[in-house]
Parts: C-alpha cells; structure tokens; sequence
C-alpha cells in the first residue's frame, strides 16, 4: 500500500467521522423531539417525557436520589436498532467510496452513542469525575439542565449543533450544583443555572 493511499484512507475515514457526527448531531434532535417528547410513538415518549423528565425534573432531583438509575439510560437495544437502521446507507456509500467511509461512519456513531450514554449518566449521577471539573462538560450539563425544565429546548445531549442551527438552542450561565435554592447573579433558581436570553 503506498504512502498516497494510506494517506487518501485516513482521509477519507476522517471526513467520514466529522461528517457523521455532525449527521448524529440532528439525528439526535430528530428523535429527541419527534419521538420522546411527542405522542407520535407512546412507547418512547412514556419511557423519556412522562418517566424520565419525571423523576429527574429541573430541581434538586436531577441529580439522582431515590429514583430508579435504569431510567437514566437508554434500554439495551436502542444501539443495535440505530446501527441497523443505518447499516443500509453505510453498505451504499462504502461501495461508492471505500471500506473506509463504513469504518468512519461505524467509528462516530459508537462513539456518539457511548458519550451520549456516559455524559448523560455523569449528568444526573455526579461523582465529581475528571471530566464533571472540565469546561465542556459544565456546559454540556447546564445545557442539558435546562431542558430539563423546558422539553422542547436544548435537546442536544452531545454535540448541541442542531439545536444551534435549528434555533432550540437556549444560552446557559455559569452553573453551581447545590441540593438546595441559591442566588445565581440577580435571580434565585434551584440550584442549577440562570436563564438569559437565546443570542441570535
């Protein structure tokens, strides 16, 4: 395999990751908010919209407590239903283009899929981890918190692009986590973060 070769695989399997993630990013929001927070499907909107946003609410219980930690996750065989449900367009364009295209895609959405998995349970189930201190995360967190309190915003766990350019995206402030209500800025909330208003 010459140098020109490998060079043209890495490339391609790269441009394959960014872009599937990018894809995995309105994926996300698509099925966020047309199936777990909407009646189109019962089943996932019982399982997230009633019993998740249920016991984890925008207060001292998004934090997990006495509730059931199997409803922080999602069920074994949503994984396996999304590679499936994808493995057609990926077997097309690995034809089209190379094996490296399918590896690419493959990569991003196990990865995708594991972060959404680990982020969200480090959300709800704060251990003070090395990644809870970084950046990103208390982004991503408050991020999350808030939609928490508003379903049909922030509806990104991962990589909030969609709800950027889908206009869902609400702007977060610096977030402190507390069981009990305390000052952020000017305003009082419980515990988590102060609203402000969505830029653009």
């Amino acid at each position: 395999m010459t140098f020109e070769l490998s060079g043209l695989i890495v490339l391609k399997f790269s441009l394959m990751c960014v872009a599937t993630s990018v894809y995995i990013s309105f994926f996300e929001w698509s099925v966020h908010k047309y199936l777990m927070h909407s009646l189109l499907w019962p089943y996932p909107f019982h399982a997230h919209a009633l019993v998740h946003h249920g016991l984890f609410r925008a207060d001292s219980t998004y934090h997990l407590q006495e509730q059931e930690p199997d409803k922080i996750t999602f069920a074994w065989w949503n994984a396996p239903i999304m590679i499936i449900m994808h493995f057609p367009i990926l077997v097309g364009l690995s034809y089209l283009f190379g094996w490296s295209i399918m590896a690419g895609g493959l990569a991003s959405m196990f990865v995708y899929y594991f972060l959404y998995e680990a982020l969200h349970w480090c959300m709800h189930v704060p251990r003070n981890r090395l990644i809870e201190q970084t950046r990103m995360f208390r982004y991503l967190n408050a991020h999350h918190y808030l939609h928490h309190r508003h379903a049909c915003r922030n509806l990104n766990v991962v990589f909030p692009f969609a709800d950027w350019v889908l206009g869902t995206r609400m702007s977060v402030s610096k977030m402190q986590f507390t069981s009990e209500p305390h000052p952020v800025g000017e305003t009082i909330e419980f515990g988590y973060a102060q609203e402000v208003p969505v830029s653009g």
